[in-house]
């Protein structure tokens, strides 16, 4: 694989990661093969510009540079079984989606047919429908020149973190488990802003709009503490917030939440 160059991707799978994973592929100059067992997920991509639709498994990988399983744990293994008798190159390259299936797993799956597997897990989160995704990324067997390659191809969902496979619990833990807090963060304020007189629209768009904002400074490089002090003056309202949010156990009831989702 090489930086500079288009390639031929596999997606496996047309659920909302798969269909996520193959309009970011195809929108990044990439040629898809997206297939699905059944037809009526396939249907809303057979206008699409870069991908190609199909219910044959042999006609999705056939000439692929990288196969991406996108279904769920349970399917994945019998996947691969199918894919066996289509997987002739020693170099194949195959990833899965699914939280569970370690590389180990995928490697040892694919051995039975090739006898030099390359395997990654490439984690995203929900919000790679929206092109905006915390993907994780460790493989096996792929060099670190390779592994670069991967990361910046699946940029085109969001941004791609290269994670040692033994901390994907808690990478896992605040990407994907992480969606869910934010957003009941956005409930709380939604909520507190309808007790202040705000209708739940705007109290929403507000909340957006806001976190929003927060990304965009995150990204300047700026530690979250510096940031916070650049609004915090003293004897303000922020501080007063700040401070009746910590009284509430703020910070230890997220570390506890994420830790417990995490199983550490």
């Amino acid at each position: 694989m090489e930086k500079e160059n288009t390639l031929t991707v596999a997606v496996l799978g047309a659920g909302n990661i798969g269909s996520a994973m193959a309009r970011g592929l195809a929108g990044s100059g990439h040629t898809v093969h997206l297939y699905n067992r059944g037809a009526a997920r396939l249907e809303s991509f057979g206008s699409m510009p870069g991908v190609v639709p199909t219910q044959s498994l042999e006609d999705a990988l056939r000439g692929a540079d990288l196969s991406l399983i996108c279904v769920e744990g349970h399917a994945v293994m019998p996947l691969i079984g199918a894919m066996g008798r289509f997987l002739e190159s020693q170099s194949v390259v195959v990833g899965s989606c699914a939280a569970a299936i370690s590389t180990d797993e995928l490697s040892e799956a694919l051995g039975r047919f090739v006898s030099q597997p390359k395997v990654f897990r490439l984690l995203p989160n929900i919000a790679a429908t929206a092109g905006k995704s915390a993907n994780l990324l460790c493989a096996k067997g792929i060099g670190n020149s390779d592994l670069s390659v991967l990361q910046d191809i699946f940029e085109c969902t969001g941004t791609t973190l290269i994670v040692e496979e033994r901390l994907f619990p808690a990478a896992m833990a605040l990407s994907s488990c992480g969606i869910a807090y934010a957003m009941r963060y956005v409930r709380a304020t939604m909520s507190a802003g309808v007790q202040m007189g705000l209708s739940p629209a705007v109290a929403e768009a507000i909340t957006a709009g806001v976190l929003d904002g927060t990304a965009a400074l995150l990204a300047s490089g700026k530690h979250p503490e510096e940031l916070i002090d650049a609004v915090t003056t003293p004897g303000g309202l922020t501080i007063r917030g700040l401070n009746a949010m910590e009284a509430a156990g703020f910070t230890p009831s997220v570390i506890a939440g994420l830790t417990a989702a995490a199983k550490v």
